[in-house]
């Protein structure tokens, strides 16, 4: 499956490519100029926020899981020492679960970031396009 993130393959080659515009020998000025999918950022954008939501419903299913095996283990034990018949692996379950959920609610904060960076960019690639059009449709030449 094909994401946006993709790059193109390329037997050996290291020329650089953006999206649709192949890399050409030689650098200077002239020639064709940058072309960027803004489709494709926000598509890419989009995914990253739809990965967010499957994050935190992994998040909710993963605490669900670990409070309950915390409560079954505790139910069956003891109160008191480990030795005396406890189970501290209940504790130990809660204290990863905490652990686990900091770390998502990280994850959940990149993925947002990234995703509203793409957003961003893709509309800076959007104006600047439709400025530079305007521009272009405004200069006046002497051969009509």
């Amino acid at each position: 499956m094909s994401t946006p993130f993709d790059a193109p393959q390329h037997s050996g080659s290291t020329q650089t490519r953006l999206n649709s515009v192949p890399a050409e020998g030689g650098g200077g000025g002239g020639g064709g100029g940058t072309n960027v999918d803004t489709q494709r950022l926000d598509e890419a954008a989009n995914a990253l926020v739809e990965l967010r939501g499957d994050t935190e419903n992994v998040d909710n299913a993963a605490d669900d899981d670990c409070l309950s095996a915390s409560r079954g283990l505790n139910k069956h034990s003891a109160g008191g020492m480990a030795e005396a018949g406890s189970w501290a692996t209940a504790g130990s379950l809660v204290t990863m679960d905490v652990r686990w959920g900091s770390q998502v609610i990280n994850l959940k904060s990149l993925l947002q970031d990234i995703s509203d960076k793409l957003h961003t960019t893709s509309g800076h690639y959007t104006s600047t396009e439709q400025e530079e059009q305007a521009r272009q449709r405004s200069i006046s030449t002497p051969f009509g």
